[in-house]
């Protein structure tokens, strides 16, 4: 056995060695990511009837009905409460017209979601634009289309009777009507309509600077609130299972766009120059304190942009900036002729952030609903205007952040795995918890052809939901038929293909159940906002960025400690030092061990390499590439054949555990692909996509389950119903041979 300081010196180390996979996983594909070596020859047709009559898998019994039977789901500190009892909603999302389908559709959704596990649902963009972008009117943001109003009606009443939650997330940015011009005087700006377009976008970041796209946003949500749904009997904003209200989609005053906004729209310029000149001069006192504060050098200090002539009299200076300015590094060099400036510019978009947010969320409360609020979920570069924006978002209520892994640019395949790198990846979204503060993470996925998207669920469900104790989940895509996927890549976001919602019964049974025991909080980062100001903060942050993929680390408590501690953000209300988190106790024979015993991660030594095991009461597990080798998990031993695969064993009762068990559901993942899909021999490119039927690649492996009795072990179909084909079990051992059973699913019936 190697020492502990051997295998690990200290946690800068570690933050090294994470940052250097993070190069590989994050910011480009290079060396092996994926040599196409498979034989699928051996692979077997995935055969869904997409039924969702219960069968063996089926989680209907588990959703209370209707949702919000006993009331509101209610927010006590950081966790969500329903009649009393703490609990975890396990979702996906919906948007644009899928929020508002056919009623065969709605009423096939609802029953299909149930039978997963799936209890709530986020409405994303429903109200985005008209016809495949949404409930508007043909002429308005702010009208709704009468039909396709009825058509979302229904079916938040089909959720809402099978006992799913909704989440209600209305737009991506205001994208003004022709009729809205009676609302937004200077709406040219923003550009023209011409043949087909009957909507004009706002910029990013416009709507922090506009009171009047401001009251358009509010007037829309407060609308949809205020509606009497004839389906339910209730408006929105009295309906108990409307759970939570996001006020805006993937945006913050601190992002990039606002500076592109004040360049684009001279109206939201002038109008942005005088507040943030009035706001100076209450600070300053006059031309020569600015100066004073400032240096001569941070006038006009951003011509390169656009911004000339500043004069603290003529009301003219604009709050200009973006994650690059604000960055700790060019602070200290490239914009130190101008650092004080950009530090008055943070805390003032921080303010005019937070004053949209009040408003909005008492226009909200005025309609009489008393849900969870969220602001938004988007970051904000790193350390001191990643901070501002986090603590906007936490005044409002619950923090929600994005997140995905995977996919491709420019022809090239990012095909990793995030089981390389502990804490890396999505997971490392909960670098943005927060005390005090229920955690949501509403979009995240492998994004297509990633081939390991099996790894998510298992990652997000065992130490998102389980360890770190976050509250909600929402996998994205944008549609589904209320089944499964007839083929891979129809959409780069799917949730209904079978190497990702095929582990449902077995993850969603394990969150739902709170197999997982949360971690005491054992990792915190100190943040002081008024210290924010001063440029102090007691730790450096580290954000890796490519659109919507995202990896967050810092140097005193590491991604890394995801996967052994719970580990938050916590504003305080003086400044204090963050103390360094010590990796070293959670290492044992080169695994990073949870707090809690029940988690164990070897991360990889090369691009496809990393597994963890899971050995809770009632659910038992291994995923990743661990191939021959043997796994003690209690009472339960697996020994995967595969050189990658998820492998489950949990009690298919709500109320039981493995020992108690009559009924133990066995779930066996790995890849998928189309008939014909291949990569290039080097892994870097998509050279087929493929065509239906898609196969599953075999799942091999050895299961022994030491409980008294003499069970059988049932093959089930892709559906989880019960076949008449059984397997041999000697001494409670029996093996699973996708080959041989081409299913994936098994029950162990005593």
């Amino acid at each position: 056995m190697k020492s502990k300081s051997k295998i690990l010196q200290s946690t800068s180390v570690i933050s090294a060695v994470f940052w250097t996979a993070i190069t590989f996983l994050v910011c480009g594909v290079s060396g092996r990511v994926l040599a196409d070596t498979a034989d699928t020859s051996s692979w077997y047709t995935f055969q869904p009837g997409s039924d969702p009559a219960p069968g063996e898998i089926g989680m209907q019994e588990w959703l209370e009905k209707p949702a919000g039977k006993h009331g509101r789901i209610v927010r006590k500190g950081d966790k969500l409460y329903y009649d009393g009892k703490e609990i975890k909603l396990w979702g996906i999302n919906n948007t644009f017209a899928a929020c508002s389908p056919d009623k065969i559709l709605a009423e096939k959704r609802a029953a299909f979601y149930a039978k997963y596990g799936i209890n709530s649902v986020r409405l994303h963009k429903y109200a985005d634009g008209t016809g495949w972008a949404g409930i508007q009117s043909k002429d308005s943001f702010v009208e709704f289309d009468p039909g396709a109003l009825d058509r979302m009606d229904y079916l938040v009443s089909k959720y809402k009777e099978h006992g799913i939650y909704v989440k209600l997330s209305s737009t991506f940015g205001v994208k003004l009507g022709p009729a809205d011009r009676k609302y937004i005087p200077y709406m040219d700006e923003f550009g023209q309509f011409s043949g087909k377009k009957n909507r004009i976008r706002a910029g990013y970041g416009a709507i922090y600077l506009s009171n009047e796209l401001q009251d358009l946003q509010i007037r829309q949500i407060v609308k949809i609130l205020k509606h009497h749904n004839p389906h339910t009997g209730m408006t929105y904003a009295e309906d108990p299972a409307i759970v939570v209200v996001e006020l805006f989609n993937e945006d913050s005053v601190l992002w990039f766009g606002t500076i592109s906004s004040l360049q684009s729209y001279p109206t939201l310029r002038k109008l942005a120059a005088e507040r943030f000149s009035d706001w100076l001069k209450a600070k300053y006192g006059s031309r020569e304190g600015l100066v004073n504060a400032w240096g001569q050098e941070a006038i006009d200090s951003f011509k390169s942009e656009g911004f000339t002539g500043e004069n603290l009299e003529k009301r003219n200076i604009v709050p200009a900036g973006n994650p690059w300015f604000y960055d700790p590094e060019q602070l200290a060099d490239s914009q130190a002729n101008k650092r004080q400036r950009l530090f008055d510019t943070m805390l003032f978009l921080y303010e005019l952030q937070n004053e949209f947010y009040d408003k909005y969320v008492n226009a909200i409360r005025q309609t009489g609903y008393k849900g969870e609020i969220l602001g938004s979920n988007w970051q904000a570069g790193r350390a001191f205007s990643h901070y501002y924006n986090l603590h906007s978002d936490y005044r409002v209520g619950l923090i929600d952040r994005h997140n995905y892994f995977g996919g491709g640019r420019k022809g090239k395949v990012n095909n990793a795995t995030m089981l390389r790198i502990a804490g890396s990846g999505m997971l490392s979204a909960g670098m943005q918890q927060v005390l005090d503060r229920p955690f949501m993470l509403s979009e995240w996925i492998h994004v297509q052809p990633n081939e390991w998207g099996v790894e998510g669920p298992a990652i997000i469900g065992a130490y998102g939901m389980g360890l770190q104790g976050w509250d909600v989940s929402y996998m994205f895509q944008n549609s589904d038929t209320g089944g499964f996927s007839s083929r891979l890549g129809l959409q780069a976001w799917d949730v209904t293909v079978p190497q990702v919602l095929g582990i449902f019964p077995a993850v969603a049974r394990q969150v739902l159940r709170g197999d997982v025991n949360e971690s005491d909080l054992l990792a915190t980062r100190y943040v002081h906002i008024p210290s924010l100001s001063k440029g102090k903060i007691s730790f450096d942050d580290k954000i890796s960025q490519q659109h919507d993929v995202k990896t967050f680390d810092s140097d005193k408590v590491p991604a890394q400690a995801l996967a052994v501690a719970r580990s938050v953000v916590q504003f305080t209300d003086a400044y204090r030092d963050t103390p360094p988190f010590d990796m070293t106790s959670y290492l044992s024979d080169e695994f990073l061990v949870s707090s809690t015993g029940q988690l164990r991660w070897k991360q990889g030594q090369s691009e496809l390499d990393g597994f963890f095991t899971i050995n809770t009461d009632a659910t038992k597990a291994v995923v990743g590439f661990a191939p021959r080798q043997s796994f003690d998990l209690g009472c339960v031993t697996i020994e995967p054949d595969n050189e990658f695969a998820a492998i489950y064993v949990t009690s298919q009762e709500r109320d039981k555990d493995i020992s108690t068990s009559k009924k133990l559901l066995v779930v066996a993942l790995a890849r998928a692909r189309n008939t014909g899909q291949r990569f290039s021999t080097e892994g870097t490119t998509m050279e087929q996509v493929g065509a239906a039927p898609m196969l599953l690649e075999p799942v091999k492996a050895r299961i022994t389950i030491k409980k008294p009795g003499n069970p059988n072990v049932h093959l089930l179909d892709h559906d989880g119903f019960m076949t008449e084909k059984t397997l041999l079990l000697k001494n409670g051992t029996f093996e699973i041979n996708g080959v041989r059973d081409k299913t994936f699913y098994y029950l162990v019936k005593y």
